[in-house]
């Protein structure tokens, strides 16, 4: 058994499209511990159980959206801190990265069709303060 398995960082993929989440659950589950959440509702629930060290969300997502999760985590002292990384699909308002950007935990905003090594060394990047 590896000694890096005791203190991975902990990521959560907030994502109802499951093959986008098994696609980031293939590249990321090497380098860290994975847990997935497939609406905000349930999201914002594991967040507040596993508080993780980053978060990568959707933004059209079922029950609440990614905007309303953000605002959740923020509004919650034990995650308001957690980095969040919102992916979104290609079809996207001009006007949604700006109501992110308002938020104070959202760090990146990608599109979900940004190569998913891309998005692995985002995460790395946020997770070593950058």
């Amino acid at each position: 058994r590896g000694i890096r398995m005791g203190n991975r960082k902990k990521i959560l993929v907030v994502d109802d499209n499951q093959n986008f989440s098994q696609l980031m659950q293939c590249a990321l589950e090497d380098d860290f511990e994975l847990f997935t959440a497939s609406d905000g509702l349930e999201g914002v629930k594991k967040a507040t159980e596993i508080v993780p060290d980053i978060i990568l969300m959707d933004v059209m997502m079922p029950n609440i959206s990614g905007i309303e999760m953000a605002r959740m985590l923020t509004a919650e002292e034990e995650t308001r801190d957690i980095p969040i990384i919102v992916l979104t699909g290609s079809h996207m308002d001009k006007g949604v990265p700006n109501l992110f950007k308002q938020e104070r935990n959202v760090r990146y905003f990608l599109n979900k069709t940004t190569p998913v090594m891309e998005i692995v060394a985002t995460v790395k990047k946020v997770l070593h303060g950058g």
